[in-house]
């Protein structure tokens, strides 16, 4: 049988084409989330980070005034082509944001 890593994970993921921009020190990279969940976000990116790396991650969310602004942690990579990234101490406010997108 194959893992594919749902046995994993904590929350459900909402598939998804949201453009998102990922900030590290100077270094700013956009890409699109591709899944999405409560815990955290599957990224496209034409440049990753490093895996443990600590990040500020800001997208629109349907529906929403504001955009997401948020703190993550890269929990894995696909060299030049994606990353995982686990949301860290999300404010009420963020999780409110998420919870109207994935909750219909």
């Amino acid at each position: 049988m194959k893992d594919t890593g749902a046995e994993r994970r904590n929350f459900a993921r909402e598939r998804t084409q949201i453009s998102v921009e990922i900030r590290k020190d100077m270094k700013k990279v956009s890409g699109t989330i591709e899944h999405l969940s409560f815990g955290g976000a599957f990224i496209s990116v034409p440049r990753t980070f490093l895996r443990d790396s600590l990040i500020q991650i800001n997208f629109d969310i349907p529906g929403e005034l504001n955009s997401f602004q948020g703190s993550a942690k890269v929990v894995w990579v696909q060299k030049d082509k994606a990353m995982g990234v686990q949301f860290l101490n999300l404010p009420t406010s963020e999780r409110v944001k998420l919870e109207k997108f994935l909750i219909p």
